[in-house]
């Protein structure tokens, strides 16, 4: 009896589902996904910051590009380890591959990922403005690589 009550509620929502498919219209070309935005990482903005002192404001213009890094780190490298020096406060694009899956995380910023053949970790992190050092390791290992940060050099 059971059995026969449930067969007959799923030919009715068959019923209903193959009613609004036939009521709904098929999508138009004009119906195509929004436009992309930016990337991740890329506000638009210059980075100026503006800050008032004695003379009034004053205007800084700071280049992201040219304080932005690129570094790659190979979790499956062997006992080789990796230290990346960053200024504090710049940017730095980190990618951490591995031949087999592994959640990946930077101590002290509090960040994790997965990584596995098909797909790195990447992290987009502007670094602390204060020295630092920052551990990259999968999760519960030793670490593979090593962020630090300095103060910068006075010219």
């Amino acid at each position: 009896m059971a059995a026969r009550r449930l067969l007959i509620v799923m030919l009715v929502l068959l019923g209903i589902s193959s009613v609004i498919a036939i009521v709904v219209p098929e999508p138009s070309e004009r119906d195509s996904d929004p436009p992309p935005t930016a990337a991740t990482g890329e506000s638009g903005s210059n980075g100026a910051t503006v800050s008032a002192g004695a003379d009034g404001p004053q205007r800084k213009e700071r280049s992201e590009a040219s304080r932005t890094t690129h570094e790659t780190v190979d979790l499956d490298g062997g006992n080789r380890f990796v230290e990346l020096a960053a200024e504090p406060g710049s940017r730095l694009v980190l990618t951490v591959e591995s031949n087999r899956g592994a959640l990946v995380e930077i101590r002290g910023l509090g960040l994790t990922s997965f990584a596995d053949r098909y797909a790195p970790a990447v992290f987009d992190v502007y670094v602390p403005d204060e020295p630092g050092r920052f551990a990259v390791a999968e999760v519960g290992e030793d670490p593979a690589a090593r962020i630090v940060t300095r103060e910068p050099r006075s010219s």
